[in-house]
């Protein structure tokens, strides 16, 4: 199983901070300002650290799926031992480590998505695309451990409703309802009963039930804390779809800014023919002005004519 690998010997290269006594070298407690560096507003990754970073957290959703495979393996042994035993330790574990390595994803996937919003230069888009698809395998995996979390709630819960039975063979099923969703850790639940059944194993089998209920527990609050991280998710989509939508803007303003210089070209080139054409007009209204009045001056001032009555 792949949760007993993540010693020291695969720690994240790009992690400030120190490393985690075992587990995946995230600190529970400072594992979501510790994963990266904070980097100043105007200072943005290159784009071969960016796409390093995606691979890493590319590895980290492979441990992820690993992990989920070793947990529902664990599930399904709980489920045939009697009372949880080892398989219940084991499961604590690696939960808690996956909900780790959850969260140091999460927290990666917003500094790389900041990181990408940031940026002003050519790398933007390909860092857009990069995040975009790193979330959508985070979240696929999640999905599936969501939905194999699920699956292992009501098996556990159909447990609790057959070992109730037979401790309690004439119970109506809103009592067995009741029991699977009772509260088994509560020493009062647990005496009352053991009290009103007539089976002398009945301390042994409610034993059992108290143990899948306590699964039952972690299941569900691993459920919560995976409906809180679709959200974390949700929300870093509603923080990048501004950016988005001003990139959006500008290439919609840039194209319409474009579309006005050609009206105003074609506009030129117009009045540019226009008025090579209007010069050739005025010349030729000169030339015709001057052989009119060459012709009138020829006229008037010939031998015998009215500008000239004395003849040679």
């Amino acid at each position: 199983m792949s949760y007993g690998s993540y010693g020291g010997g695969a720690g994240n290269p790009y992690q400030q901070g120190p490393s985690a006594e075992g587990g995946y070298g995230y600190g529970e407690q400072d594992h979501e300002l510790q994963n990266y560096q904070q980097q100043p507003a105007s200072d943005t990754l290159s784009q071969q650290d960016f796409l390093g970073r995606i691979q890493f957290l590319r590895n980290e959703i492979g441990n992820l799926r690993q992990n989920v495979q070793a947990i529902a393996s664990l599930h399904q042994r709980s489920l045939a031992e009697s009372d949880g035993g080892l398989s219940a330790q084991q499961l604590e574990r690696i939960v808690a480590e996956t909900q780790t390595l959850n969260a140091g994803l999460r927290d990666q996937l917003k500094f790389l998505a900041n990181d990408a919003n940031r940026t002003t230069d050519g790398s933007r888009g390909l860092k857009e695309k990069q995040v975009n698809t790193i979330k959508n395998e985070f979240e696929r995996e999640l999905h599936n451990y969501q939905t194999e979390e699920s699956s292992f709630r009501q098996r556990y819960r159909d447990q609790i409703a057959r070992q109730y039975r037979i401790v309690n063979p004439d119970a109506s099923e809103d009592e067995v309802r009741q029991a699977t969703e009772a509260d088994w850790g509560n020493e009062g639940v647990f005496q009352t009963a053991l009290r009103s059944n007539r089976v002398g194993q009945a301390s042994n089998i409610l034993g059992n039930v108290r143990a899948r209920h306590n699964e039952l527990q972690r299941i569900e609050k691993t459920l919560l804390e995976l409906s809180a991280m679709f959200q974390d998710l949700a929300v870093l989509v509603e923080q990048q779809e501004p950016a988005v939508q001003q990139a959006e803007q500008n290439a919609e303003n840039t194209t319409k800014y474009i579309d006005q210089g050609n009206v105003h070209v074609d506009k030129g080139i117009t009045s540019a023919r226009n008025a090579r054409k209007y010069k050739w007009w005025c010349l030729l209204v000169v030339v015709i002005i001057l052989v009119i009045l060459a012709i009138v001056l020829a006229v008037v001032f010939k031998p015998g004519g009215p500008g000239n009555p004395n003849p040679a």
